[in-house]
């Protein structure tokens, strides 16, 4: 088995000499190097016995929508196409040729053409094979389906018989003449099982002779990999018919596919077909030998991909003359805070970049001098996506729940608690990061009624754990029967304005940072600049006229 060379996905490829990549965030060049060890070893391996050195293998890579399967696909094909022979199917961009076996078929004559030493055509007596698109040529519609005209279609796909000559030159069949020949093949064919079977084996054989003389070739190694993306995207009967094409008729030694799908969704195709009662998960099980999911990624790195981070950074929101909460260093940073809260509620990658694409529209849609905390946001997102009856309670500040306290009697529980009570206790304890500049702010705050204290806070990132946030900030906006940031405000200082004593207890506190000085700022920044002042009905107009916009996936 030829070695692999490490895959070194860390930083962006260089277009115009290869198609561009971003840096991989998601650590996933370790799986494509795990994945071509173990496909090379299936597909091809000397030290077996000569009859099985080559083999038929066909991979599920399952990852969810959103997950990066194409990225993956597109940069581990690229670098195995430096030794391997390598061909890639976009089978959704396809699907509308109703003919999944013309799509393979036409993208193996296409890419491996240029990839190999050797003349790659079909004999014409295999012809019949094309039932589907045999029509479409008499009709001149091929370079729909295909992308290249009837002339070129001859060339490219068939050869005289048997012939075993590599002359390039060969003599071409008269398009006016092979149009319908092939249609009145086709319309035998249907009717004739005998001779579609002919059909199947003869091009059978060609794929094996391609394999045996890639084996030969210097600059390629076996085995030849087909990568198939987007299939559970592409309509139903497409993607079994795909399936059954790589199962029947692509299943030739030296082979290995690699079929990228959401499997959870490909099952919910093959029920829109066979009825919801049909066991979809031992039907695919016929077509693949093993099964690899790619791990959920983690959210930081998976939405600074994915997301529009300019919309985050100060020079942005300064132009636009708009504030947003948590302050951060960097826009990675802002990102960092909202994924902390997608992670505790536990949504979907993307559901993710849905929620985040909606903030990134409410921060553009933000008028001159307006603010908003997108921490606030993301959680309102989260119960939105994942529990509407509550979202709808809170965001009108009518939440009310009870639970049998450890005597039997029926207690009301706050909002705080039961939100906690739905996330994860790992998550619990996960920090948000502000960015505070006290300077920025004052130099010096109300002590007492002697006068003022000098400020010894510094700039830096405070740190605030989101169990905090959701108690003492999200739930001071939406509970209703206490008045905001009352929390904040100590019985002891009457007669202070609120400004006033949320300085003196800055003042008094002995610790520079600290979850607890965190909060004591929030207080501050909400009531200096007046975030308090959001009221529950516009954070609804937020949500509710960002909701709309659903994240389709890169284009």
């Amino acid at each position: 088995m030829k070695e692999i060379k490490e895959f070194n996905w860390s930083k962006a490829t260089k277009p115009p000499l290869e198609e561009y990549f971003p840096a991989d965030k998601l650590d996933r060049a370790r799986y494509a190097m795990f994945l071509s060890k173990l496909l090379v070893q299936e597909g091809f391996d000397e030290s077996r016995t000569e009859a099985e050195q080559k083999r038929n293998y066909v991979l599920n890579l399952n990852a969810e929508w959103g997950a990066g399967k194409t990225y993956f696909l597109k940069r581990w094909s690229q670098d195995l196409a430096v030794d391997y022979p390598i061909v890639y199917i976009d089978a959704w961009q396809q699907d509308y040729s109703d003919d999944p076996f013309l799509t393979v078929i036409a993208a193996i004559i296409e890419q491996l053409g240029k990839q190999a030493s050797f003349t790659i055509k079909i004999p014409n007596k295999a012809a019949s094979i094309f039932k589907a698109v045999a029509p479409a040529i008499a009709q001149g519609l091929t370079k729909k389906i295909s992308g290249i005209d009837l002339a070129e279609l001859n060339t490219l796909l068939f050869s005289e018989e048997d012939e075993e000559s590599e002359d390039k030159d060969s003599v071409k069949q008269n398009s006016s003449e092979f149009s319908p020949a092939i249609k009145a093949l086709a319309q035998n064919l249907i009717k004739d099982h005998e001779a579609k079977n002919k059909s199947v084996e003869v091009i059978k054989a060609k794929l094996a002779d391609w394999v045996s003389k890639f084996e030969k070739q210097e600059d390629k190694s076996l085995p030849i990999f087909i990568f198939i993306d987007e299939l559970d995207r592409c309509r139903p009967s497409y993607a079994v018919e795909m399936l059954e094409t790589i199962k029947h008729i692509f299943d030739v030694k030296g082979i290995v596919f690699v079929v990228a799908t959401d499997t959870e969704q490909l099952q919910h195709t093959i029920k829109s077909i066979y009825g919801e009662g049909f066991d979809a998960k031992i039907y695919l099980g016929r077509f693949f030998n093993s099964r690899y999911s790619l791990k959920r990624p983690v959210l930081n790195d998976f939405l600074s991909v994915h997301s529009d981070i300019t919309k985050f950074e100060s020079g942005y929101l300064e132009s636009k003359d708009i504030e947003i909460l948590p302050r951060t260093k960097t826009p990675e940073a802002a990102l960092a805070n909202i994924s902390v809260v997608l992670d505790a509620f536990q949504v979907s990658p993307r559901t993710a970049i849905q929620i985040t694409e909606r903030i990134t529209a409410i921060i553009v849609n933000l008028p001159s001098g307006k603010k908003v905390d997108v921490i606030v946001l993301a959680i309102l997102f989260c119960i939105h996506e994942k529990d509407h009856p509550l979202y709808e309670e809170i965001i009108s500040g009518l939440f009310q729940r009870k639970e049998p306290n450890s005597k039997g009697n029926m207690q009301n529980i706050s909002l705080s608690s039961f939100l906690q009570k739905n996330i994860l206790e790992k998550h619990f304890s996960a920090e948000l990061t502000y960015f505070i500049d006290p300077d920025s702010y004052t130099n010096q705050f109300y002590h007492d009624n002697l006068g003022t204290k000098v400020s010894d806070y510094y700039e830096d990132d405070y740190p605030i754990s989101l169990s905090k946030f959701i108690e003492n900030i999200f739930c001071s906006i939406f509970v209703l029967e206490s008045s905001a940031y009352d929390v904040w405000i100590s019985d002891s200082d009457d007669g202070l304005t609120e400004l006033q004593n949320a300085e003196k207890n800055l003042a008094q506190h002995s610790m520079r940072i600290s979850p607890e000085v965190t909060l004591l700022w929030l207080e501050y920044i909400y009531i200096k600049d007046e975030y308090n002042k959001i009221t529950k009905e516009q954070y609804r107009d937020f949500i509710e006229l960002s909701s709309p916009l659903d994240y389709m996936g890169d284009s």
